[in-house]
């Protein structure tokens, strides 16, 4: 009880910084009222009102504690809503900044563990975010009442949800209600917070969800999430099936997505399960290209030549095409062409007597 009633108190260091934001941005909002509901002023005062948020919401002081953050979101918001009778939609910086904000406020509550906030706390950003919306909505701005649903029952409270993430049966009328109130961008900021805590069951049930949903337009994201969390299951029979279902060239879009993102250990997961199917079952779909990735990925992982030219002769002991093999031959004369020109002809004559061993009938 002492130290949840310290943690609703915030020091005097906290209490400073929420008193300097506040100032600074009313003084951002009197700077507007000033001038002419215009373009220009109302991308000034977003451009003042984003350096404001990230100067204090990426304080050391804020970040490192929850009620401060939480206050600096909730006094942001408040404060946007009451700025927005001197702002023009005309200008695509102000639904753009709304927007982000909730979003960031949104991440920002998926890691707050409700128990450790005082219930008056949670009962009193609710009314605010309350508050601000019913202040939005005069101008046809509906974007906190996402926020004031999931503040009014809960972050992972709503009883879809729950069930979702318990990996019970959903009827599909109640799971389309969740996904169209929540929308892509609030799904995917709950996925990757499920992965992140190493919820992977619970991802991998919520991101199928979503990749078979027909209210999601585009769906690739969560496709991407899905494979991911298959991925981190491996070995496994039934991962290894749900990866095969996959088209190769969507197979080769995560994986350079998730290049681009750095995660090269999935990719390379992802590339050598896909690969491994495909000269099992002497598919040649994209077999090229997913060869060529796959090489550049195992060089980059291990640098060895030996281990790559090694994973080259299991690739080719169990190919079932010539095809294949002339795929593998191309990526090791590419790799190997800086190595010593005995080496190349020794791995050549392995390779020539794996040829006369497989089709030698």
């Amino acid at each position: 009880m002492a130290d949840a009633e310290a943690e609703a108190a915030p020091r005097p260091e906290m209490q400073r910084l929420v008193a300097a934001l506040r100032a600074r941005l009313w003084q951002l909002q009197a700077e507007l009222r000033e001038q002419e509901v215009s373009e220009a002023s109302s991308r000034a005062y977003c451009r003042g009102f984003c350096q404001t948020l990230l100067q204090y919401a990426g304080s050391r002081g804020a970040s490192e504690h929850v009620l401060p953050f939480l206050e600096v979101y909730r006094i942001s918001i408040q404060s946007f809503a009451n700025a927005r009778p001197y702002l023009t939609t005309e200008c695509e910086d102000v639904l753009l900044v709304l927007g982000r904000l909730v979003l960031s406020c949104f991440e920002l509550l998926l890691s707050i563990p409700e128990s450790e906030l005082p219930h008056e706390v949670w009962l009193g950003f609710h009314q605010s975010i309350q508050d601000s919306h019913d202040a939005l909505l005069e101008f046809g701005n509906n974007n906190l009442q996402i926020l004031v649903d999931i503040t009014r029952e809960g972050v992972w409270k709503n009883p879809v949800l729950l069930k979702i993430l318990s990996q019970q049966p959903v009827e599909t009328e109640e799971a389309n209600k969740l996904i169209t109130r929540e929308g892509p961008s609030f799904l995917q900021m709950r996925i990757k917070h499920l992965m992140k805590s190493n919820c992977i069951p619970q991802a991998t049930f919520l991101s199928k969800l979503c990749a078979d949903s027909s209210e999601i337009a585009n769906v690739s994201s969560f496709r991407q999430a899905y494979i991911t969390c298959v991925c981190s299951m491996l070995p496994n029979e039934d991962s290894i099936k749900e990866i095969a279902k996959v088209d190769c060239k969507e197979v080769l879009d995560i994986i350079c997505n998730l290049e681009s993102e750095g995660q090269e250990n999935t990719a390379f997961i992802l590339c050598t399960t896909y690969l491994t199917h495909q000269l099992q079952t002497a598919n040649v779909y994209c077999s090229w290209e997913l060869t060529l990735f796959w090489s550049k990925l195992q060089r980059r992982i291990d640098p060895s030549l030996d281990s790559f030219l090694e994973r080259c002769r299991q690739f080719g002991i169990i190919a079932k095409t010539l095809q294949h093999l002339f795929f593998l031959i191309r990526v090791i004369q590419s790799e190997a062409q800086q190595d010593s020109r005995d080496a190349q002809q020794q791995f050549l004559k392995t390779w020539e007597a794996l040829f006369e061993e497989k089709w030698k009938h």
